[in-house]
């Protein structure tokens, strides 16, 4: 079986959307959209708190922690339904891109 480095990979479309968090963890989107390298997630500049982005509802304490314009670094999963955002405080937006 050969390896192939995914991140090398072209790939001819992505998926982008966005959405709004309060401090009840949900999932990044609403529809399970397809990755097929990986998925970036941002925080909004105009946020006033932060944004935790974790693999389960559970793990959005401990997850990447993302202050108003911050994103994380590519996430490789296979979809949007992987990931779960919470916010600090209520109404924190936030936007994401699956590649």
């Amino acid at each position: 079986m050969s390896i192939v480095n995914i991140a090398k990979e072209a790939v001819d479309t992505f998926k982008a959307g966005n959405g709004t968090v309060g401090t009840t963890p949900q999932k990044l989107a609403t529809i399970n959209w397809p990755a097929l390298k990986h998925i970036v997630v941002a925080a909004a500049a105009a946020n006033g708190n932060t944004i935790t982005v974790g693999s389960s509802a559970g793990e959005t304490t401990t997850g990447f922690i993302l202050a108003a314009g911050e994103k994380t670094p590519p996430i490789y999963v296979d979809g949007t339904d992987r990931i779960w955002v919470v916010g600090g405080a209520a109404a924190q937006a936030y936007n994401w891109l699956a590649n």
